[in-house]
């Protein structure tokens, strides 16, 4: 039994592992719940990531010693998760690098069409950062520093209760008993995340070129940029928009005042001398030749230096893609669903039915139907069958979906009861 001063400290910690890169390959979880400023109860699951996604990287087991056999017959997501959320019982979550957690909660529930749980997130990296004073503040660091027992890192319990301990001494230290009060509001150095649907409009959209879902600093001040070549991730005036959001300043063409120049064209791996380059590169190295402070770097390189997530980027530049689109869920999500009516599918099997594009799996050229984005090589084989390129998308199609079908006065099955009394307390 944990002890601590009283307080009216409450929230569960949570912490997933992951088989490989896949946020949706979730492995195990761990939960730790805390009530009065105290741990009073866990819980924890190994799990049989889903078919497709179920490879486990040497990396990722070298991590946290989870192996392909260890899961074999382990339930999968859909089987622990009515158990997580009746322990959850609408409580606020909190973990130690939270975008993380909350990514792989969002992703591996998409995968399943599992309707993701309305919730406010808190992180207590960020809260650790702002009240300690350390070389890391990775879990055990921070722990160290507030004098915790030492817990197996990586292992999704041990994590979840130590995340819920250095939030508690976090609190302590500060002398509040709430994480609201930890924290900063969101965009100031916060350590609170809110919600995918909090962020943005009833869709989760943003008008193009706002940013603001991306917490702002002044890393790229003083710099002039310019674009050359197709980006990857972005489109031109999106990176120009990304490149303003953090302190920057965007140019059309390389001039004496240039400091970075992005470019696709570029590939480390065969950048050298006597390399073809074109205009706006060739003029680049010569002023830089002449002495002019100028950079070189690719779409990559920008990302690195925002210290921004890939999935967050992703998720931000979708938002603004479908801002100007307010009409695209197609007509068929409508006509699929009349035709399920009379049908007596339990509530997976319908959505999936009235969900699935009619053409079958995109053709090569497709784009997503949300965001119209490109299919990656990586793209779940559920997403691939309704025509959106990520978990992110697919939860925005079921809930403009839905609200398509109670506008139409479609009648669907009910849900499972879990998800109704996840907001019972």
């Amino acid at each position: 039994m944990e002890t601590s001063e009283p307080s009216s400290l409450g929230f569960t910690a949570i912490d997933f592992e992951t088989g490989n890169a896949s946020r949706a390959s979730a492995c195990a979880v761990g939960l730790a719940k805390v009530r009065d400023g105290v741990v009073v109860d866990t819980a924890s699951w190994l799990i049989k990531p889903p078919p497709g996604l179920d490879d486990f990287a040497p990396r990722n087991i070298a991590i946290h010693g989870i192996t392909p056999e260890m899961v074999a017959g382990a339930p999968t997501w859909e089987g622990v998760f009515p158990e997580v959320m009746s322990f959850l019982g609408g409580d606020d979550l909190l973990a130690h690098n939270a975008p993380f957690d909350r990514s792989v909660f969002r992703q591996v529930c998409s995968v399943f069409d599992l309707d993701v749980p309305e919730t406010t997130w808190y992180d207590t990296l960020p809260i650790a950062r702002r009240l300690l004073t350390l070389g890391s503040y990775s879990l055990p660091f921070v722990a160290q520093a507030l004098e915790l027992e030492d817990l197996t890192h990586h292992e999704a319990l041990a994590d979840a209760v130590q995340a819920a301990r250095i939030a508690i001494a976090l609190s302590q230290r500060a002398g509040v008993e709430s994480l609201a009060d930890l924290t900063f509001p969101m965009g100031d150095s916060s350590g609170q995340t809110r919600s995918s649907r909090s962020l943005g409009g009833g869709d989760g959209t943003r008008a193009a070129g706002d940013f603001t879902s991306l917490t702002s600093t002044d890393v790229l001040a003083g710099e002039s940029i310019v674009f050359t070549g197709a980006l990857k991730l972005h489109k031109r005036e999106e990176a120009q928009a990304l490149v303003e959001h953090f302190g920057g300043i965007c140019q059309g063409s390389v001039t004496k005042k240039t400091t970075i120049l992005v470019s696709e064209d570029l590939d480390p791996r065969t950048f050298r001398p006597g390399t073809t380059l074109s205009r706006k590169l060739e003029k680049a190295m010569s002023l830089a030749e002449q002495g002019q402070r100028i950079e070189i770097w690719s779409e990559e390189d920008l990302h690195e230096r925002l210290s921004v997530g890939r999935e967050e980027l992703e998720a931000a530049t979708r938002a603004q893609r479908v801002a100007a689109r307010s009409s695209w869920l197609p007509s068929h999500v409508v006509d699929q669903a009349r035709e399920q009516i009379e049908t007596d599918l339990e509530y997976s099997a319908w959505l999936r039915a009235a969900l699935r594009h009619p053409k079958g799996r995109p053709s090569q050229d497709a784009l997503c139907l949300r965001c119209e984005g490109e299919f990656g090589a990586e793209v779940y084989w559920m997403f691939l069958e309704r025509w959106v390129c990520s978990g992110e998308c697919n939860d925005a199609l079921k809930r403009a979906a839905k609200k398509a079908w109670s506008e139409a006065g479609i009648t669907r099955p009910s849900v499972p009861a879990y998800m109704e009394a996840y907001a019972r307390r």
